[in-house]
């Protein structure tokens, strides 16, 4: 898989954005290194529903709060707990994968008195990936009217803010959350948004960096200082009705197998833009002159992800839109379509439980020497038909991916990201990094 320097490492170009670029080119060679960090394991737990948890390679260990019970505990539809200690420790687990407790609170004559469910992941031992939210450990537990989630912090976020919805809740400076007298009928997507200095990315390289993304800040009249040099997060959790989710377990729970379908696709706007290469003879591009659609025939570049749950294997199909170049006065000069060869399924790794495989992009104008369209996504789809999408890309043009789930026609909005200005395409510019998983089961 390629890490984010080996994505966003472009030559020096001339042409499309002579300003920023004659000087961000420089700025290339500070991706070389990178450093490998020992994982974190997750502490105390701040949320009102879990005393305690702590998260490791192979290893879960939960306490929640309780006394003077009687309680088992499930992994999946195994039961793997059953004392009066209100904890379990879950061993011998895999690395970086995700998995789902039943918790159930027994009354004298063994009836059930409370359930609680909880979805979790193990670490991993070193954080090699320069997306540091693919590794980043997210919890979140289900309870009767209630919603908690925990996340493993983010070097060099102070706040993070909360969405339901779509509608914000409230701004933190902690990383648990806990959502209250929630209609248990109701299905609810939860999103953390966070940004950070471009700096604290890496010290080896936010100095250039840093430099030249306030410079083009200061420089541009639709950009800012702050918006050049400022990274952005957003990690979005879907979850299914609580009445459903804590139902008694069900061995018997048909999952959703088949064929997937994950669209990715970037688009421009604008009707037309403006060539900042005031010396060249192509004055104007045409853009797709739209609004996020997964559906529209106009795009740049679109790529489409087919996973097969029943047979583990993933496929890819893409295409590149038509470049158009314009004289000032709106005159068509030439036109073609940019090379889909750095389009690609990086790998694609199976095994009983799930489907993993990476997709990188990075495609360019074909007129002009301009910077490439750069984007990185890892999907991991579980036999259980839970999924974590993963994603890093340029905070230009607009960005839009859609799933499809077996036997649907429908598309689920996975994530929709609006272009900030092509110059944010620049290697160094700040990123965005999102990502997207399920609680539905």
């Amino acid at each position: 898989m390629k890490t984010e320097r080996q994505v966003k490492t472009k030559k020096n170009r001339r042409s499309g954005m002579a300003l920023p670029l004659t000087a961000l080119g420089i700025a290339g060679t500070l991706y070389a290194v990178s450093l490998n960090r020992r994982r974190k394991t997750a502490g105390s737990s701040h949320s009102r529903l879990l005393k305690a948890i702590k998260l490791s390679a192979k290893t879960i260990k939960l306490a929640w709060p309780g006394h003077g019970g009687h309680y088992r505990a499930f992994r999946d539809h195994e039961l793997i707990y059953e004392g009066l200690e209100p904890k379990l420790v879950d061993q011998n687990l895999v690395p970086g994968t995700l998995y789902t407790y039943c918790i159930e609170k027994l009354d004298e004559h063994g009836n059930v008195e409370e359930r609680m469910k909880i979805q979790t992941t193990t670490s991993v031992d070193y954080k090699e990936r320069e997306n540091i939210l693919q590794d980043l450990l997210l919890t979140t537990i289900i309870a009767k009217n209630q919603v908690g989630l925990e996340w493993e912090p983010i070097e060099g976020v102070s706040e993070y803010t909360i969405y339901r919805n779509g509608v914000k809740l409230e701004t933190i400076h902690c990383c648990s959350f806990t959502d209250q007298n929630l209609d248990e009928n109701e299905e609810f997507t939860y999103t953390i948004k966070a940004k950070r200095p471009l700096q604290r990315s890496d010290q080896l390289k936010w100095e250039v960096k840093s430099l030249v993304a306030n410079a083009v800040g200061a420089i541009k009249k639709d950009s800012s200082t702050e918006m050049a040099a400022e990274e952005e997060f957003s990690i979005t959790k879907k979850i299914g009705a609580i009445n459903q989710l804590l139902k008694p377990i069900d061995s018997n729970q048909k999952n959703s197998e088949g064929l997937w379908q994950l669209r990715y696709t970037t688009f421009l706007k604008e009707e037309y833009l403006k060539n900042p290469n005031s010396a060249s003879a192509d004055q104007y591009f045409k853009g797709d002159h739209r609004s996020f659609d997964p559906e529209s025939p106009n795009f740049r570049t679109r790529a489409d992800v087919f996973i097969d749950s029943l047979n583990p294997s993933a496929l890819l199909s893409k295409e590149t839109g038509k470049t158009e170049a314009f004289t000032k006065n709106h005159q068509h000069i030439e036109d073609a379509s940019a090379s889909d060869k750095d389009i690609k399924l990086e790998k694609v790794l199976t095994d009983d439980g799930k489907i993993m495989f990476y997709l990188s992009h990075s495609v360019s104008n074909p007129l002009v020497v301009s910077p490439a369209i750069d984007y990185l996504l890892c999907g991991t789809f579980y036999k259980d038909s839970e999924f974590d999408i993963v994603g890093i890309h340029d905070q230009a043009p607009n960005h839009e991916i859609y799933l499809k789930e077996p036997g649907t026609e429908n598309w689920q909005v996975i994530h929709q990201a609006e272009s900030k200005g092509l110059e944010m395409m620049a290697n160094t510019m700040a990123n965005h990094y999102w990502r997207y998983s399920t609680f539905t089961k």
